[in-house]
């Protein structure tokens, strides 16, 4: 008899449970209107919080909010007792519709904050006595992963004529150097080329100009 009681303790909390999650894709504009998704998108807010990106704006933010939301969603469900293959089965359901909608909800928002840095232009620096003209933009390459291109257009003081080493540096407002990258430039004297970035890198969220030179 008791056991019969727990079972049926066990499927009601955990069908209760279902019904909060299942029900919060009824709610309003977000879609999420109750629930563990809403409850751990609401405290992962609270948790981590940071000024925004110089260049990024709220990219590097949400994309650090959506692993703690991650972790907070994964600890409660890690935490509710089964007693039954049943109930536990149950469980691993609503887990799984859980993180679907979390993932749907931060996809969205990190397209939407990507789409609106198209073509944004980034300062940048550099030595005269090598490059005349520079400018750098970013381009969207896939948004809902915060992977963008660094559009650059660089016109040198003087040709080259051999394959050159050209780097750029991810500066922050205090002209500290936060990282460098680098690739080649065939001979000539200027030129047009595309390199990814993701703004899901730790320097992301300091990141603040450009310093290119060879």
């Amino acid at each position: 008899m008791k056991k019969n009681l727990f079972k049926s303790i066990a499927i009601l909390a955990v069908g209760a449970l279902s019904g909060m999650v299942f029900n919060s894709c009824k709610g309003g504009g977000s879609g999420l209107d109750g629930g563990i998704v809403e409850e751990a998108i609401k405290q992962a807010e609270q948790t981590v919080t940071a000024p925004e990106s110089p260049i990024f704006g709220n990219l590097p933010l949400l994309l650090e909010q959506q692993l703690e939301a991650g972790t907070i969603m994964g600890k409660h469900f890690r935490e509710l007792k089964t007693e039954d293959l049943d109930a536990a089965a149950k469980n691993k359901s609503l887990r799984d519709e859980a993180e679907k909608q979390l993932s749907e909800y931060y996809k969205a928002k990190i397209a939407e904050a990507s789409n609106a840095l198209e073509g944004k232009d980034i300062k940048v620096e550099y030595d005269k006595s090598q490059i005349a003209d520079a400018s750098v933009k970013l381009k969207v390459m896939e948004a809902d992963r915060a992977y963008f291109y660094f559009v650059f257009d660089v016109t040198l003081t003087k040709p080259v004529n051999k394959e050159v080493e050209f780097k750029w540096v991810y500066m922050d407002a205090e002209g500290n150097e936060l990282q460098t990258s680098s690739d080649y430039i065939v001979p000539g004297d200027k030129f047009n080329k595309e390199w990814m970035m993701m703004a899901v890198k730790d320097f992301s969220r300091k990141f603040d100009h450009l310093y290119i030179k060879f």
